[in-house]
């Protein structure tokens, strides 16, 4: 069993001060600008570095020339104290905040279409829990918004669950499970509505709303015609937008593959059916993910409690109706 004592009592002895004054000599040229900018003499600059490099066991600093840089040891913790003094600004940017009655901003982005249909009644259910977090919710294609989370352009990304982001930086938490994928037509002007049942070959010789290039939803189509030896359907159009896909299925007679969930709620209306065709294929799980250097942030960490706790009513809610 490890022996924390000596550890709480140097975590005790060393200050944010030290910590400011260490990375200011490791970036400045040289002691007398620290002390400019710190706003303390020279001597005060020494005796604050002697002083952590004393509590600390080791030097953090060698000389090298007319300039110091960084030893061994110090090459180590010097990353580690930026990410302190970084943290401890973003709390004191928190507590101002608090003070002012601001509870902070989350930003959301979204990239699938079941994330979509997953994150507007989260969205509204959590807005009106807790109604002083600025919500920004944006939507995007898989890449954009996944390279847009990991340079802190958003707090959270809803999108289906892919190998990418797997890895210890991200948390993870499942939102959806996988869902059949069925193809929608409109129930008037489809030649196909009417049928008792559809092949393949019936599905590729109609127009169809298919998904952008490099998505997942595109392999997935591609993946369905190509086990029956055939190339994605030539006729219809590239588009990658849920609300538009509805309207093009309400209105022409252009055939779409979706999340039966997505379906559904499509075929609500009576406007359009889901052809009798067993696809054998399923969109993966939809998740949520973040970074979990910022997860102790308040807005995110009440955004993923909020959702833990959804998912858990869900659960309770499905068991009792077994």
């Amino acid at each position: 069993m490890v022996n924390r004592k000596p550890i709480d009592l140097l975590a005790a002895r060393i200050k944010l001060r030290h910590l400011q004054i260490a990375l200011a000599v490791r970036d400045a040229p040289t002691a007398k600008e620290v002390a400019r900018h710190a706003n303390i003499s020279e001597s005060a600059v020494s005796k604050t570095l002697a002083e952590l490099e004393e509590r600390l066991g080791f030097k953090l600093f060698e000389r090298s020339g007319n300039s110091r840089r960084p030893t061994a040891m110090g090459a180590q913790v010097l990353p580690v104290m930026e990410a302190l003094v970084a943290r401890a600004r973003s709390m004191a940017g928190i507590i101002v905040d608090v003070r002012s009655g601001f509870q902070g901003s989350l930003r959301v982005g979204v990239a699938t279409d079941m994330g979509k249909l997953s994150l507007a009644p989260l969205i509204h259910a959590f807005n009106q829990a807790q109604p002083g977090i600025g919500l920004d919710v944006q939507t995007g294609g898989f890449r954009a918004m996944a390279e847009l989370l990991q340079q802190d352009g958003l707090d959270a990304l809803v999108c289906y669950d892919d190998h990418t982001l797997v890895s210890p930086e991200l948390g993870r938490l499942r939102l959806a499970p996988p869902q059949p994928l069925v193809v929608v037509a409109n129930a008037r002007l489809s030649p196909l509505a009417s049928r008792q049942s559809v092949t393949l070959h019936d599905l590729h010789g109609q127009p169809w709303c298919k998904p952008r290039p490099g998505t997942m939803m595109h392999a997935k189509l591609a993946d369905l015609f190509l086990r029956a030896e055939l190339d994605l359907p030539p006729r219809g159009i590239h588009v990658s937008d849920l609300l538009l896909t509805d309207e093009f299925v309400r209105s022409t007679d252009y055939l779409v593959m979706l999340p039966v969930a997505a379906a559904l709620r499509l075929t609500a209306g009576l406007d359009a059916v889901i052809l009798p065709i067993e696809l054998g294929a399923h969109n993966p799980p939809t998740i949520v993910v973040w970074q979990r250097a910022h997860e102790w942030q308040p807005p995110l960490m009440r955004f993923l409690d909020f959702c833990r706790h959804r998912l858990g009513q869900e659960a309770a809610s499905g068991a009792a109706t077994q």
